[in-house]
């Protein structure tokens, strides 16, 4: 975390000379948030995360998306999402 603090810090600060620097440091704090925060449902009985409690959708894994990557079977269409 204390890397993405850094990335954080110093795109936010050129990001004052290079507006689309800026746009990257808010890409990177998402990921700082998605990369710290539990997608799980806390369960309030136990007190827990509850992976079986947490609602999911879709069939693919990530190992299977991977797979059909790697075989040419799929490709990622990032466009303006894309970071660099």
């Amino acid at each position: 975390m204390a890397l993405l603090d850094v990335i954080i810090f110093v795109l936010s600060s050129l990001g004052a000379v290079l507006p689309s620097l800026k746009e990257k440091a808010e890409l990177a704090r998402i990921g700082r948030y998605y990369a710290t925060e539990s997608m799980l449902v806390l369960n309030p009985a136990t007190g827990r995360y509850d992976a079986d409690a947490t609602p999911s959708t879709g069939k693919d894994t990530l190992f299977e998306h991977y797979s059909r990557l790697v075989a040419g079977e799929a490709t990622v269409e990032r466009s303006a999402h894309s970071v660099f």
